[in-house]
């Protein structure tokens, strides 16, 4: 790298955007193009603020969505007083919140992963109903493979779309939290920050480099971090989260702030997937050497302009970190011997290319796709074409023993590793797909135990202890259990993660990174909630929240309790 490259923080993320670009595919790059000379916000819908139908006098809103952090992590940093600005900005004083509630029991849904979660918190619906069932998925209706946070995808094209055509809004099968505010109260104003599902918003507020950094997520530290140092590629990382506060600051300072405003921040996320050290070390770092200055920033411009007046401040996130071993070993990816595309292979099933589109005459009757800790396999008919000449119908279910035959080559080899001796003992179970997910009554999904035998999850686990998960069963109903269930696929592989307590005997569906997540582990599936109001004690805020929440800790109650507060009110959206 030359020197104008390393010299500063700016020159290095432009320097990398151009390592970047030569690696777009086809006709990618003048999308690439576009992107790249984006300018700082984008204007979603016509608006204005002189012509609101009455003054405002609901309570605003701040919304921080910090990605991949664990709330025990997180509190305990606010707590022992090691993040001041973060805490100013919650209304603590040094260690002490008298003016915000941290709730302790919330947790993810399944899988713990970027997309499937934000989708459930900006919508209060779960997985199975708002229809993004992960990172990556397949969608049987309409063949489409869904990848608005790329794990198998290498191609930038729908990563991109997500800021310049809405991909990821388009995915969503139900409305925004924004867009149900605004069925009440038309003229809401809401600014969004760079967040994936942003329907509703009259501005989106970008950072110009985050979306070519998530495209290539899945191989981009072995293209460009190599060539960093550690402290280069924190500097990388974190100026993508402070663009985007600092042109929020620039909005505010020119116009009234919006009544919602979310800020959306990944760098902690792609920092803690690349940084060559445990997980909490590096959160850690990033705490308090990138978030805590941007904090502070936030902060003093919100009261300077008067925008922090009756406005909740609300903390959450999508899911947490656990450590992995950075080797082809522990790495269930794509490439090579040893993978779970070679089980499905030597079963006698011809896997889709990993792809985001394949032409219509090509034939599989197989679909992987990865959400770290777990994977998804989806089953054609095989009926449907048998001749392995013309396309299999995916419209149609799979057969049950279509389904079985998957689940026993994945089972058996697990056991045995006779089909891929490298794959042997990789997997903590085999879920298999028992009814549909539209009956709406039952478990979905049960775990296969060999030779056709299955058994209800809650009953395994109850036999089979797995003291680090948490709330599985549940989780796995909300993921599955809906119009929108089949997303999940058929067969869902756990890998050996979250149940271990060894970084070197745990697993995980994707190229070689040093962590990852995904796993019904509370490690990775215990996030934060915060809410905070200068106006309100503890105890006030507290009661709002549950009243909202009345003991669940499921997270699509966030979604409902963002409007409860944004409403004044604190009872849940009835029913919608």
């Amino acid at each position: 790298m030359n020197n104008d490259c390393a010299s500063s923080g700016r020159r290095m993320a432009a320097c990398v955007g151009l390592l970047l670009l030569p690696l777009v595919l086809g006709g990618c790059v003048w999308q690439a193009a576009q992107f790249w000379v984006a300018g700082e916000q984008v204007e979603l819908r016509e608006t204005d603020a002189d012509e609101r139908p009455a003054p405002d006098d609901k309570p605003k809103l701040l919304i921080l969505a910090i990605d991949g952090i664990d709330r025990h992590l997180l509190y305990r940093m606010l707590e022992e007083g090691r993040l001041p600005e973060l805490a100013k900005l919650l209304g603590g004083t040094g260690d002490e919140f008298p003016n915000a509630y941290f709730e302790r029991s919330m947790v993810s849904v399944l899988p713990s992963s970027t997309a499937v979660s934000w989708a459930t918190t900006v919508t209060g619906k779960t997985p199975a109903e708002h229809g993004v069932a992960g990172n990556e998925y397949f969608v049987r209706e309409t063949g489409e493979y869904a990848a608005p946070v790329p794990v198998t995808i290498s191609n930038a094209v729908q990563v991109l779309k997500i800021y310049t055509e809405g991909y990821a809004n388009d995915l969503l099968e139900v409305p925004t939290v924004y867009e149900r505010m605004r069925e009440d109260d038309p003229g809401v104003r809401v600014w969004v920050g760079m967040h994936q599902f942003y329907s509703g918003a009259d501005r989106l507020i970008l950072t110009d480099r985050t979306a070519m950094l998530e495209a290539f997520e899945s191989y981009f530290q072995e293209h460009v971090l190599s060539r960093l140092t550690g402290a280069e590629t924190l500097s990388l990382f974190r100026e993508l989260d402070e663009e985007v506060v600092e042109n929020m600051d620039d909005l505010m300072e020119s116009e009234p702030a919006a009544d919602v405003i979310t800020i959306y921040m990944p760098g902690l996320d792609h920092y803690a997937h690349i940084a060559d050290r445990d997980p909490d070390e590096s959160r850690v770092e990033y705490l308090e050497k990138a978030i805590e200055p941007m904090m502070k920033s936030l902060r003093e411009t919100l009261e300077e302009t008067g925008a922090l007046d009756d406005r909740y401040v609300l903390l959450t996130s999508d899911h947490g970190h656990t450590r992995v071993t950075h080797d082809d070993r522990h790495s269930l990816g794509i490439d090579g011997d040893g993978e779970p595309a070679q089980v499905l292979e030597k079963a006698g099933f011809t896997l889709r290319p990993f792809e985001l589109e394949v032409d219509n005459d090509v034939f599989f009757d197989s679909v992987l796709a990865y959400q770290g800790a777990l994977a998804y396999v989806y089953v054609a008919d095989r009926s449907t074409c048998a001749s392995g000449e013309t396309p299999c119908d995916w419209s149609e279910p799979a057969r049950n023993q279509d389904i079985e035959a998957v689940a026993e080559a994945f089972w058996d080899n697990n056991e045995s590793g006779d089909l891929v001796p490298e794959m042997r003992d990789t997997l903590d179970m085999v879920l298999v797909r028992t009814r549909a997910s539209a009956a709406g009554d039952g478990d979905v999904f049960e775990v296969y135990l060999g030779d056709g035998r299955t058994q209800r999850l809650a009953d395994y686990l109850a036999e089979h202890p797995h003291p680090n998960y948490v709330q599985m069963p549940e989780r796995m109903q909300a993921l599955a259990s809906g119009k929108h269930g089949d997303r999940a696929g058929d067969v869902i592989l756990v890998a050996h993660n979250g149940d271990r307590d060894r970084a070197d005997e745990r697993f995980y569906f994707a190229s070689p990174y040093q962590s990852w997540h995904g796993s019904p582990s509370h490690r990775d599936s215990d996030i934060p909630l915060i809410v905070a109001h200068r106006d309100h004690s503890t105890d006030e805020i507290r009661q709002r929240v549950d009243a909202v929440l009345k003991g669940e800790a499921s997270q699509r109650l966030i979604g409902e309790l963002i409007l409860r507060l944004r409403a004044g009110e604190a009872t849940p959206a009835d029913g919608r």
